[in-house]
């Protein structure tokens, strides 16, 4: 079955006890849209929504809390596919296509970076080292999810 660990643990699970190591990857289909490789984190700092950027909290650590505009894409550890609890724990997506919240100047084709409150905007020059993806949809205004390819650097 795929979206699951050899363990039973879905890509959806958010549990309050860790269920597997930190820093786990899991590698699931995604049909013509290729692989998704989801990580295993400890959420800390608030609770992710769905869509949000979840950037490291402790140098190289799984640990995260929703991404900052300065997250680069070397401290972005995933996007939140679903809601994660503080200090829960849970899968984020790390690469493929997925949802993100956008800050309402996202473009189709535009590679896009983390923003304020965990959303991504359009890359402008300077920011290279900051991207974590490619928008596959022009958003729809402040705080709305675009499906993207994403590519973040755990």
């Amino acid at each position: 079955m795929s979206g699951f660990t050899a363990s039973g643990i879905a890509t959806s699970t958010v549990t309050e006890t860790q269920q597997a190591p930190l820093g786990f990857e899991l590698t699931t289909p995604n049909g013509d849209y290729g692989l998704r490789v989801w990580v295993y984190i400890q959420m800390t700092g608030g609770a992710a929504a769905q869509g949000d950027v979840i950037e490291r909290t402790n140098g190289n650590s799984f640990i995260g809390a929703a991404g900052v505009a300065a997250t680069t894409k070397s401290s972005c550890l995933g996007v939140a596919q679903h809601a994660i609890a503080q200090d829960s724990y849970g899968f984020v997506l790390k690469s493929g296509k997925g949802q993100v919240t956008c800050d309402g100047s996202v473009t189709i084709g535009v590679d896009i970076v983390p923003a304020a409150s965990a959303e991504v905007t359009d890359m402008t020059a300077g920011n290279e080292h900051r991207v974590i993806g490619i928008a596959l949809a022009t958003d729809g205004g402040a705080s709305t999810p675009v499906a993207a390819m994403l590519d973040c650097g755990t």
